[in-house]
């Protein structure tokens, strides 16, 4: 049976979202929370650069913002509410429930950033003012990274979360790279106290 076709009939084909499946599923940099640690800790804290990096990679390319990932990084204390923000704003839109307080965890880590800064500033005073100035600045690195790694790791779940992989399992494997950089780590945190111990400073 032949059936006449009117050319002003809008097309019967579903029209989809042109974003990538990845990019729409994962808004965010996915991984396992053991991973996390092991790379903070290692890398005395110097992994959460590459964190906040992908991060705001991860959320540009998904959502289509026109930011910048790199500043962002560089200049992490100023964007970490900004970045929880959005991870709550995501739950929120896919009906994730997740108690968090993302806006104290950022504020935590703010403040334990701002002293770290603040005292390498303030090093040459602290020396010449204080005579235990170094073990000062010792204590203070040993507070700053483990309560920042909690801070941060905390985000991270609520951005697995979000994803729709709170267990991380998607990033939980150990890459080449990231063996590499906990080698960096790990000999810099030897060395550093091979020389504390030989100096008498620690």
């Amino acid at each position: 049976m032949r059936t006449d076709h009117n050319p002003y009939t809008p097309p019967a084909t579903e029209v989809r979202d042109t974003l990538p499946d990845d990019a729409r599923a994962a808004p965010f940099y996915v991984v396992a929370s053991a991973k996390f640690i092991v790379l903070y800790i290692a890398t005395l804290g110097f992994y959460q650069l590459f964190w906040f990096y992908t991060h705001w990679s991860r959320w540009r390319t998904g959502r289509g913002e026109t930011i910048w990932p790199v500043p962002r990084a560089l200049f992490a204390l100023f964007y970490t509410h900004a970045l929880a923000r959005r991870i709550e704003r995501t739950l929120g839109e896919r009906k994730v429930a997740r108690r968090w307080w993302p806006m104290t965890l950022a504020t935590v880590f703010v403040v334990m950033e701002l002293l770290n800064y603040g005292s390498a500033i303030a090093w040459p005073w602290l020396v010449f003012h204080l005579s235990n100035a170094w073990l000062w600045l010792e204590w203070l690195g040993v507070i700053v990274i483990p309560v920042n790694c909690v801070c941060l790791l905390r985000i991270q779940l609520a951005a697995n979360a979000a994803c729709g992989d709170p267990d991380g399992r998607s990033n939980r494997r150990f890459t080449i790279y990231n063996l590499a950089w906990i080698l960096v780590g790990v000999s810099a945190t030897a060395w550093t106290i091979w020389y504390g111990l030989r100096t008498g400073t620690l």
